[in-house]
């Protein structure tokens, strides 16, 4: 299941409605439905970050059922090693070292055992693990930076975690903040 964009909105029929019809007058209909769920359309586009721009600027001061529009730079097993990995690689390459971020997880990621069976990390022991990867300064109350995970069910018992790394003002509400590029 390919996917790079995420959208979440007021749950509701006449909302999931409303939620295309302000899609396509703000980026067009050049976009791919991968799937949709109650409060939760996944899509398939051309340059997420540039649609997350185009959709926050055409939004900005309206009204709107859309919550958050979450660009996607991964789609990954929600296992920790994995997990950690990727955001190291993204955290590098787009984290200044002058700027702060912090990590927000969204879900359950999981290790395997001796045994090879899934187990169930804590949030918080996910992001201690993850965050040791990433030589940056943390700020919890007001970073630059976020590094976001969240797990998405995508089909009954099969779940994905995605992964973005990008500027905070990316990953608040739409209805938040005026434009600004996500890098």
């Amino acid at each position: 299941m390919s996917f790079n964009l995420v959208i979440t909105y007021e749950i509701g029929r006449e909302n999931l409605e409303w939620v295309f019809s302000q899609l396509n007058s703000c980026i067009g209909t050049n976009y791919i439905v991968v799937k949709v769920r109650p409060s939760m359309i996944l899509l398939k586009v051309e340059d997420p970050y540039d649609v997350w721009f185009k959709i926050k600027s055409c939004l900005y001061n309206h009204d709107t059922p859309i919550h958050r529009v979450i660009p996607v730079d991964e789609v990954l097993d929600p296992l920790i090693d994995r997990v950690k990995n990727k955001a190291r690689e993204y955290a590098i390459k787009r984290i200044p070292e002058d700027a702060t971020y912090r990590i927000t997880l969204h879900g359950k990621l999981y290790t395997l055992d001796s045994n090879g069976r899934l187990v169930k990390l804590s949030s918080l022991e996910a992001i201690k693990i993850i965050a040791s990867e990433i030589h940056r300064r943390v700020d919890l109350k007001n970073p630059d930076w976020v590094v976001y995970i969240r797990t998405v069910p995508v089909a009954k018992w099969f779940i994905v975690a995605i992964l973005s790394v990008a500027k905070s003002i990316v990953f608040k509400s739409i209805r938040v903040g005026k434009p600004e590029k996500p890098f």
